[in-house]
């Protein structure tokens, strides 16, 4: 099967040139409402000006006949080019999150790269003044004292600033992602920017909170809040935060409602998740760990229950079975016998 290859860029333009060209005709259309006729300047022409009454109100019949159609015409363009908008937005918008993951992950491993850096220049200055001295018997037997330098050859380069911004690879437009970070590299706060190039932006938000239960000074686990604005304007909140029995919650907010998952992880490595969406529609998910690399998920919800085999340390599934849910027969009335 060939890949799906969508130009969401070309399917934007489309959508303001549709909405350009209604613009364009609107004044036209407006006018044939009245009987007007209009001239190429989007003004109208009297009788005068056509020089024959029969001429001129046979124009005006004409524009005043051409008026529904192309006022229907009007309410069609406005829906094509909604409909290629909210499809270019909702792809721009997946390809927007997906280059600021990228990005983030570039930036934590030039941070990790900065830490070994850092480590190795704070070595040399530590040592680079310091001296390992000996003693030893010349060949006349007299006792000398020798020293050797602890470091040698040329210092390693001062590595500057923690990085705390990147820009992506985008061909077209362009993404940047910023950071800040604690005194041992972690990422307090992350701000990405998506722009398309051609007037569509996407920009998310998130502020990390670090946990470490045992006191080794590693985090266990860690909670956040993220922020984003898509390219049509909404805007969406998402947190997690953890329990003290290490189950944790998701909550997605829009301006329609929130959706609540709740995931309690398993000793055997898979997962109890209960979903409810802002409808208050409620789907369980359970997943199975039976080996190294394979496991079962199994969902239950609305539209039925669906069974899943694969790896769940990958999240590769491949559903295996099916089942629709029970027939709804609240609607009915009860049959008296």
């Amino acid at each position: 099967m060939a890949d799906l290859v969508l130009d969401y860029a070309l399917l934007h333009q489309l959508a303001v040139s549709m909405r350009d060209l209604k613009s364009k005709i609107k004044t036209d259309v407006d006018a044939g409402s009245r009987r007007a006729i209009v001239n190429s300047g989007g003004g109208t022409v009297d009788s005068g000006q056509v020089g024959n009454s029969t001429v001129y109100a046979a124009l005006s019949g004409f524009f005043y006949a051409c008026n529904g159609p192309f006022q229907d015409s009007m309410d069609l363009l406005d829906k094509l080019a909604d409909n290629f908008d909210s499809i270019a937005k909702a792809f721009f918008d997946v390809d927007a999150d997906f280059a600021g993951k990228v990005d983030t992950a570039r930036l934590q491993a030039n941070i990790a790269q900065w830490q070994a850096d850092q480590a190795a220049y704070n070595h040399y200055l530590g040592i680079k003044d310091k001296s390992v001295t000996f003693q030893y018997y010349d060949e006349h037997g007299q006792l000398q004292t020798g020293s050797i330098p602890l470091w040698s050859g040329p210092p390693p380069a001062d590595p500057g600033a923690i990085p705390t911004s990147i820009d992506g690879t985008a061909t077209v437009g362009s993404n940047h992602t910023t950071v800040t970070t604690d005194d041992k590299g972690n990422i307090l706060t992350e701000t990405t920017t998506v722009n398309s190039g051609d007037g569509l932006t996407y920009t998310e938000t998130t502020s990390y909170t670090y946990h470490d239960t045992n006191g080794d000074g590693k985090p266990d686990y860690v909670d956040y809040s993220s922020t984003i604005t898509h390219s049509d304007g909404s805007s969406e909140t998402i947190t997690k935060n953890t329990n003290t029995d290490g189950s944790y919650v998701v909550k997605s907010t829009t301006d329609d409602g929130t959706t609540t998952s709740t995931v309690t992880p398993t000793s055997d490595g898979g997962s109890h998740d209960v979903t409810v969406d802002k409808d208050g529609d409620t789907t369980t998910t359970d997943i199975v760990v039976t080996g190294a690399d394979t496991g079962t998920k199994t969902v239950v919800g609305p539209k039925g229950t669906d069974v899943y085999s694969g790896n769940p340390k990958t999240g590769q599934w491949t559903l295996t079975s099916h089942e629709d849910p029970p027939p709804d027969y609240s609607d009915y009335a009860p049959v008296m016998y």
